[in-house]
């Protein structure tokens, strides 16, 4: 599974809400909430890369692969 970890990076960075991060960013208050609760199926590259570039971080930062358990 994917985790989200836009709310880490806002927090580190100080941005404070999606209206923020969308001027900065350009990407829309609804894929900003999609991202940061793990909604959707998936991030395009263009997303990524803006994100990154306000970040200054790699896609890394932003996502983590959290393994599921084989229950």
């Amino acid at each position: 599974m994917i985790k989200p970890k836009l709310s880490e990076m806002m927090g580190l960075h100080k941005v404070k809400n999606f209206s923020q991060l969308e001027k900065e960013t350009g990407v829309s208050r609804r894929t900003l909430a999609k991202i940061f609760n793990g909604e959707g199926g998936g991030i395009d590259y263009e997303t990524l890369n803006a994100l990154c570039k306000r970040f200054n971080c790699t896609p890394g930062d932003l996502l983590e692969y959290v393994a599921e358990d084989k229950d």
